[in-house]
């Protein structure tokens, strides 16, 4: 999985991201505290990282691809140092509080988070490694932690992940507090693989928890 995810940042194949950001975060975000710590999962180089910053949050990015972290930064015009981060390197911005740490995600270690924003974490890993996923992002966060879920639904036996389809009862067996609360056609930002398939349904399902 390591290997496959390097390669698609490496030959540009980023079907998954998102240019513009994302819509649910900007519409469902809960109002959180000055200086609030964000945890963001296989955050790529996903402009929400900015947006959550400019709300007053310190946001901490977790990502395998260097590459990622630098066309995250230079896309935005975001100054940023590198750091060094134990086995890992940590791009640090210096006009915001954001910052990208590059390495394997279930090796990161911090602080426990005030909150987690994940659109891209859950849905990039195969249900085989969605458990552990869980239980390590479960460490790293406080316990009312506030929780902004967003997962896919469509149907798998016309074309598989990543992104992949999370059904209604996985979440809620990982995360029992977590309410559905809006459903959002996606199929404009379908990656191509799925529009070549056939697929004419993209949910995207927002799951919210904590403070509002």
């Amino acid at each position: 999985m390591t290997d496959e995810w390097l390669a698609r940042w490496e030959s540009g194949q980023t079907g998954w991201h998102e240019a513009g950001g994302n819509t649910a975060l900007r519409k469902f975000w809960p109002r959180l505290g000055a200086g609030s710590r964000v945890l963001v999962p296989l955050c790529g180089k996903s402009s929400d990282l900015l947006w959550l910053a400019k709300q007053g949050h310190e946001v901490t990015g977790v990502e395998l691809s260097e590459i990622a972290a630098r066309a995250f930064f230079a896309e935005t015009g975001t100054a940023f140092e590198i750091v060094s981060r134990g086995p890992s390197c940590c791009f640090k911005g210096l006009e915001l509080a954001v910052s990208i740490v590059c390495g394997d995600y279930f090796q990161f270690f911090d602080e426990p988070f005030d909150a987690l924003y994940d659109r891209a974490a859950l849905v990039a890993l195969p249900a085989a490694l969605r458990p552990d996923y869980v239980i390590h992002t479960k460490s790293l966060l406080l316990p009312e932690a506030a929780h902004l879920l967003i997962t896919l639904e469509y149907d798998q036996s016309k074309a598989n992940g990543p992104p992949y389809s999370v059904l209604p009862g996985e979440v809620s067996a990982y995360w029992p507090g977590l309410q559905r609360t809006a459903d959002l056609s996606a199929l404009n930002n379908m990656p191509p693989k799925f529009r070549k398939a056939g697929i004419d349904e993209f949910v995207e399902a927002v799951w919210l928890a904590g403070r509002k």
